[in-house]
């Protein structure tokens, strides 16, 4: 198989983390407007973070490779879970996942498993330019189709919104997790 063939299938798989974890914020509710820069702050990340994997994988070696993975999945189960806590508390605002410290809290907790991606495909060789260009394009593809989709349910959930984005952000790390430890 060829190493962009590979490539491709590489940023579907990570790109589909962006679209599981865009749902839930597209839930909250955002613009078309806001969507794109959402979008654009994921595809940032998800080019940013495989660059410097790659950077360390040559420098460092493969032991610090997957360990990242685990710690962007807890990630997103924390910030799931303090969503959902938040948004059911009586009289509070719930935590805002599109914009300001939630925004970057869930970029960096699903672009967390590319910094391990970085470090193995330093050692496998993969072009790096190409691949965080890859990488960036799908994250921002599957970004934004994920909040495209998101605020369609959330127009129809209205009231429960919040509680929704936190529940599929902690079942979306959960359930990484759990494959990346199973897997």
């Amino acid at each position: 198989m060829s190493v962009y063939w590979q490539l491709s299938l590489l940023a579907l798989s990570l790109g589909l983390d962006n679209l599981s974890v865009a749902v839930g914020i597209g839930v909250q509710g955002v613009t078309r407007r806001r969507a794109l820069f959402i979008a654009a702050v994921f595809a940032l990340f998800q080019t940013a973070l495989p660059a410097a994997g790659i950077w360390i994988g040559i420098a460092v070696g493969p032991r610090l490779g997957d360990y990242a993975g685990y710690v962007g999945f807890a990630a997103l189960f924390v910030l799931g879970v303090l969503t959902t806590a938040l948004a059911l508390r009586p009289g509070k605002s719930g935590f805002q996942l599109s914009s300001g410290p939630g925004l970057v809290l869930a970029a960096a907790g699903v672009s967390l498993d590319s910094l391990a991606v970085g470090f193995s495909l330093a050692l496998v060789g993969f072009p790096p330019l190409e691949t965080v260009i890859a990488l960036g394009i799908s994250a921002w593809v599957m970004t934004w189709a994920g909040l495209h989709f998101g605020r369609q349910i959330g127009q129809r959930m209205e009231e429960w919104a919040e509680v929704a984005a936190g529940a599929v952000l902690a079942m979306t790390g959960l359930a990484l997790f759990l494959h990346k430890l199973l897997g």
